[in-house]
């Protein structure tokens, strides 16, 4: 863990926040129904992420059973035959953040409301926290999720007015 990734947990904790610190019903529902769920997860509703940690990977599958997600993209692609049709989750690789906004952007057209993109590592190094800040901001994004291990940016038009939570995970 690096310096960076030490001095950002010491932040998320102090700043992340419980189901009851929130004044959210969204927010609050996905603690709930995603979070605190220890179910057991349907076989279809699992999602693979190499190099994640099993709890971020299980949260990413939780997500996909509770939000009946169905089209998944791991990027980045390893072979590029182009993408068709819109995508309930994205999914970016937590290894290249210089990368982050440009694969965000070649594929945010695909992104429908109701759509969620997953980003892994956001504060493993300063570059990817940067990284991070500027897509949580994008314009289009209505609510982020910040994890610490993972990000969650959620485009629903229900959201009149972007938020950004720091949650305890």
């Amino acid at each position: 863990m690096t310096i960076h990734a030490i001095t950002q947990y010491l932040e998320y904790t102090w700043k992340a926040k419980s189901r009851h610190g929130v004044h959210s019903p969204f927010v609050y529902d996905f603690i709930e129904g995603v979070l605190l769920d220890t179910g057991p997860i349907e076989r279809k509703f699992i999602v693979e992420n190499p190099g994640l940690a099993l709890r971020f990977e299980n949260i990413i599958s939780r997500m996909a059973a509770y939000y009946n997600y169905r089209n998944i993209l791991h990027l980045p692609l390893k072979n590029d035959n182009g993408q068709n049709g819109v995508i309930d989750m994205l999914l970016l690789n937590g290894e290249e953040p210089r990368q982050w906004y440009n694969e965000f952007n070649k594929y945010f057209s695909l992104v429908k409301n109701g759509s969620v993109v997953v980003i892994a590592g956001i504060h493993k190094t300063a570059g990817h926290t940067a990284a991070w800040n500027i897509l949580y901001k994008h314009p289009e994004v209505r609510m982020s999720i910040d994890l610490y291990g993972i990000g969650l940016l959620f485009f629903r038009e229900e959201f009149k007015v972007a938020q950004h939570f720091i949650l305890k995970y």
